[in-house]
């Protein structure tokens, strides 16, 4: 029997999805993460008071994929998690997306009655609707609750300058720029929504508990790892690799900056650690009037830590652009010109078959959890 060799580069949720589901395959997995620790964005953490965090921001399991929940509840247990997010505005805290509620304590009930009744005859059968519906609109009314919004809500520079393309920081900021026309306060509509009992990191741990997969931590694949100068030929220490490389970090790198280097967006993370059971209303309070901090994340509604008279608050700065020299960009700053500098590498990745690409960084794409799983499983399917 020929033993199949597979290589995985990154071990963020998708990295760890692809090493096993290639381990199931038959396959013997070969992994490399440049960090001390597999997680990636998914990276925790535990404070001294014992609570659990995620050190770049928060991110929900939420999927419309059965598939995917079955996947991924075979690494840990689950429990069905709502994710609250309100928006911190003047002396008001109003629910996001902005809804029935939030548009009645913002503008008082009779502007709000108007408001969506002017909604439902201009976006008839719409449940969510968008800044960009809005302000593209031909209802004056509508289109300054969009400029409302832009100016009160969006964080990032690019939607305010742009005003009708909006590019989320990341899945935790997509619905920011939503309006829900009924008043449910859950931040994301998808069927499942959980969160893991143990944390993502316990999650990713055991994806990759196989016998057939070996963890080099501390390693730049690259080092080890070149493309042939005919493009097409993969060399493992020099030596050609027939066998799937599943590649997620930054496709700039894999090709020496040859084109330039890509734009990603990051941001500075810090925590506070507060003698109370809790501090704010719910799991996420955005406030993007903030010059210093835009988001604020208490994770205890997100752990289920039964640790009493503790919290622990996240507390995002503002993102700003980061590219080459950074080791840790976030999220893909998309924009016409770096999405047209982004093909022209991935136009050479598509002339070496052995390389697949998986994951928001590798892909260039704003993806969610759930759906950087459902990529891996189709991926691999496909080898």
């Amino acid at each position: 029997m020929v033993q199949k060799d597979a290589i995985v580069i990154g071990l963020g949720i998708s990295g760890c999805a692809a090493a096993r589901l290639l381990a199931e395959s038959g396959y013997s997995v070969t992994c490399f993460e440049g960090e001390s620790h597999i997680g990636g964005s998914l990276f925790e953490d535990i404070r001294p008071n014992g609570i659990r965090v995620q050190t770049r921001g928060p991110q929900v399991f939420h999927t419309e994929s059965e598939n995917v929940y079955q996947f991924i509840k075979r690494f840990g247990s689950f429990f069905p998690y709502r994710h609250r997010v309100f928006l911190s505005y003047r002396d008001m805290k109003v629910p996001l997306p902005l809804n029935a509620n939030s548009l009645k304590t913002l503008f008082g009930e009779k502007q709000a009655a108007a408001l969506l009744s002017k909604m439902e005859s201009s976006f008839p059968g719409e449940k969510r609707i968008s800044v960009d519906q809005l302000i593209n609109c031909h209802d004056t009314k509508l289109i300054d609750l969009g400029r409302f919004m832009i100016e009160n809500i969006l964080t990032l520079d690019i939607n305010k300058k742009a005003g009708s393309s909006f590019a989320p920081a990341d899945d935790s900021y997509s619905n920011d720029a939503y309006v829900d026309t009924g008043s449910d306060d859950c931040y994301y509509t998808d069927s499942i929504q959980a969160m893991p009992m143990q944390g993502f990191m316990s999650v990713m741990e055991h994806m990759i508990d196989h016998p057939a997969i070996s963890v080099y931590l501390n390693t730049n694949a690259l080092s080890r790892i070149s493309i042939h100068q005919d493009n097409s030929t993969v060399l493992f220490d020099g030596i050609p690799f027939r066998g799937p490389i599943i590649y997620t970090p930054s496709l700039d790198k894999l090709y020496k900056y040859c084109f330039g280097a890509l734009p990603y967006r990051t941001g500075k993370v810090s925590f506070q650690d507060i003698k109370t059971d809790f501090e704010n209303d719910c799991a996420v309070m955005l406030t993007p009037n903030n010059n210093d901090t835009v988001r604020i994340t208490e994770s205890k509604y997100m752990t289920l830590q039964n640790i009493d008279g503790h919290t622990s608050l996240c507390l995002e700065s503002p993102y700003f652009s980061a590219s080459r020299g950074y080791t840790e960009p976030f999220e893909p700053e998309i924009t016409p010109e770096s999405l047209e500098l982004y093909g022209k590498y991935v136009t050479l990745a598509k002339e070496c078959q052995s390389i697949h690409l998986l994951g928001r960084i590798a892909c260039f794409r704003n993806l969610s959890i759930g759906e950087s799983i459902e990529q891996a499983i189709d991926v691999i399917s496909r080898l």
